[in-house]
């Protein structure tokens, strides 16, 4: 169990993207909402969107490193239908010893459809290993990797 202090100096910095999200006829399934696919689609573009301002995700793809979801959770409160007004908020909650831990809601209106928490690391691919703290440091900003 880790104390307050700790949890202090491994989150990162107020870091977080909001989208609206722009919902498709091939959005919505037969009983007329959202379908809960999309919602993960959605975490995605919320994801990248987060790395890319976090680090050069270019260099990092360049240099044969890519983010990979190791789990993904999602509470679905409220339907969504054709013509809300949707918007996604992503932070990066924590990072601790290679793994990133994600925070997201998916609104509609002013009320909250779903809640999701996603864990990410980064994987060399050539070397088929996760990136740790000296490895990632040269590449993200923002995050204490002193942990």
């Amino acid at each position: 169990m880790n104390d307050s202090s700790s949890a202090k100096k491994n989150k990162p910095l107020n870091t977080f993207v909001e989208r609206k999200f722009n919902i498709s006829t091939y959005d919505i399934d037969i009983a007329g909402h959202v379908n809960n696919v999309v919602h993960v689609r959605w975490l995605e573009d919320l994801r990248t969107e987060l790395v890319s301002k976090i680090c050069d995700f270019k260099e990092l793809l360049n240099n044969n490193l890519y983010p990979v979801v190791t789990s993904t959770e999602i509470f679905y409160k409220k339907q969504i239908k054709y013509f809300d007004n949707t918007v996604g908020i992503m932070e990066l909650a924590e990072y601790r010893h290679g793994m990133f831990l994600l925070k997201a809601v998916i609104k509609s209106g002013d009320e909250i459809s779903a809640s999701a928490t996603q864990k990410f690391v980064i994987i060399n691919l050539s070397a088929s290993k996760i990136c740790h703290d000296l490895e990632l440091k040269k590449y993200f900003h923002g995050i204490d990797f002193s942990n």
